[in-house]
């Protein structure tokens, strides 16, 4: 019985320190879901939002941002947004990350990421590589002209020939957006959950996602967008109007918390191996 339990014993140490190295921090996007707590593996921007150019449809090209320090972000446990009542907060974990903030001043924040993409990102269900993430932009409304409006802007780019893979864009109350009204007046989207599927070929290739919080560039009226889970892991449904809650996923072990569970079961085996002699 107890060579027994020492074999059970190692079989377990020898699988531990195989998660050790791979699992989810071979992933695409590192500190995707923001658990570590803060913003590492992330490049944080901003500036001041001089008006979206020219007239609409507007494009990416229609962005114009004196570039400035980065701006506001946080991370957000459990909360009920008055601008987006239905939101369940967080999307997924224990937080969600907000970049920008409803404090108006014309500011932008922006969120950046370049990672390359691996066979773990690789889907078993149809062998392509994905890249998913859920997000929601919460806006101020004051009815300026389309230009003047805060906006939030959402891409994925291949960086080898700038290809665009995926992109969303929109100010606050455009027209054919399903935005939602809350009781303060703001409009919102319920989280928005992409599943971008890549080229079988795509493996090796690097991606670059970028994410755009703006307020009014006449600064009086806020905006900011709410994101989460960033990786190739399928999302569960999210939470809010579109079901009765958040799955909350169970949160990775960290490097130093899977070493202390490895250290734990070493001692284990030790002690059952001085008793099995």
């Amino acid at each position: 019985m107890a060579a027994r339990n020492v074999r059970l014993t190692n079989l377990l140490v020898a699988t531990l320190i195989g998660l050790a190295g791979s699992g989810s921090a071979l992933a695409i996007f590192p500190n995707g879901g923001f658990e570590q707590g803060d913003f590492s593996s992330w490049t944080i921007g901003g500036g001041s939002n001089q008006g979206l150019l020219g007239a609409t449809p507007f494009t990416s090209a229609s962005i114009s941002i004196t570039p400035g320090g980065p701006g506001p972000t946080a991370l957000i446990g459990t909360l009920t947004d008055p601008n987006a009542p239905t939101l369940v907060l967080p999307r997924l974990g224990s937080v969600t990350a907000q970049l920008n903030n409803a404090a108006g001043g014309s500011l932008v924040t922006t969120l950046k990421q370049v990672d390359t993409v691996t066979s773990a990102d690789v889907d078993s269900s149809d062998g392509l590589p994905h890249i998913r993430f859920s997000f929601a932009p919460v806006l101020e409304d004051p009815n300026h002209t389309p230009n003047e409006q805060p906006y939030f802007y959402v891409a994925l780019r291949r960086v080898s020939d700038n290809s665009l893979l995926f992109e969303q864009f929109a100010y606050s109350g455009q027209a054919g957006v399903n935005f939602l009204t809350a009781p303060t007046g703001w409009k919102y989207l319920p989280f928005q959950d992409v599943d971008v599927s890549l080229p079988a070929n795509a493996v090796g290739e690097q991606i670059e996602l970028t994410v755009i919080a703006a307020d009014c560039s006449l600064s009086g009226h806020g905006g900011y967008v709410y994101v989460d889970g960033f990786g190739s892991q399928a999302l569960p449904p999210a939470g809010g109007g579109q079901g009765s809650g958040v799955p909350q996923e169970v949160p990775s072990l960290s490097p130093l918390g899977l070493l202390g569970l490895i250290a734990g079961v070493l001692g284990l085996t030790a002690i059952l191996r001085r008793k099995a002699a």
